[in-house]
C-alpha cells in the first residue's frame, strides 16, 4: 500500500468523530472578537441549558465566532470558485446587539442577529454562494452569529437587546471556507 493511501486512511480514522467532518462545506465570515470577550458572552449561559450530542462536537458552545454565509456547499466545488465569491466582500464591521433564538424540536440556537447595513451585503454574498451546487433546509437567509445550542425550550430566557453600552462592534476581514473533509481555507478581505 502506498504512503499516500495509508496517510489518507489514517486521516479518515482520526476524523471519524462526527462534527469534525461534515456532509457539506460552509462559507463563514469570521468575527475578530477577543477570546476573553467571547468567553464573557458564553459565561452568561447556564451550563445546564447547553445542548450536546455524544460524539458530535458540532453542538454545545460555539468556539469559533462567525456568521454563516452559506452551509450546504457540495464538496466538488473548486476552491478558486469559492475564493472569487468570497473576495467580493470587503472588510466590514458588524454590530452585535440583539440576541434571539431559532427553535426546533431537538434544540434552540442562541444567536446574535445581524440587523444593520451589513445584513444587505451578507445577503448578497449568500445569493452568490447559492449559485453553486448546494443543499439546504433553510431557503431564507438570516445572517446571524451563533453563541450556542441550547436544550429545546430553554432559549427564551436569553432573548434580549443589549443596552447601548454593552453592544459589541466587530471588524471582520476573513472568510473561511470550511470543507466537508474537515480542512479549511481562509480568504483575507480587502
Amino acid at each position: 500500500m502506498s504512503k499516500k493511501i495509508i496517510k489518507e486512511n489514517l486521516r479518515k480514522i482520526l476524523l471519524e468523530k462526527k462534527g469534525d467532518t461534515h456532509d457539506y462545506g460552509c462559507a463563514m465570515l469570521l468575527l475578530n472578537i477577543p477570546k476573553t470577550e467571547w468567553d464573557k458572552l458564553q459565561s452568561m449561559i447556564d451550563d445546564d441549558d447547553i445542548y450536546t450530542e455524544e460524539g458530535d462536537s458540532s453542538y454545545g458552545r460555539e468556539d469559533e465566532p462567525h456568521i454563516t454565509l452559506l452551509y450546504g456547499l457540495d464538496s466538488d466545488i473548486a476552491d478558486e470558485e469559492i475564493e472569487k465569491v468570497s473576495k467580493k466582500l470587503e472588510k466590514c464591521t458588524v454590530n452585535l446587539k440583539k440576541i434571539s433564538i431559532f427553535e426546533n424540536e431537538k434544540f434552540d440556537v442562541l444567536k446574535f442577529d445581524i440587523i444593520d447595513d451589513t445584513k444587505k451585503e451578507l445577503s448578497k454574498l449568500n445569493k452568490e454562494y447559492a449559485k453553486f451546487p448546494h443543499t439546504t433546509d433553510y431557503p431564507n437567509y438570516h445572517p446571524h452569529a451563533t453563541l450556542c445550542y441550547l436544550k429545546a425550550g430553554t432559549g427564551k430566557k436569553y432573548i434580549q437587546t443589549l443596552p447601548k453600552d454593552k453592544q459589541i462592534t466587530i471588524e471582520c476581514d476573513t472568510v473561511k471556507y470550511s470543507k466537508a473533509d474537515g480542512s479549511a481555507i481562509n480568504y483575507k478581505l480587502k
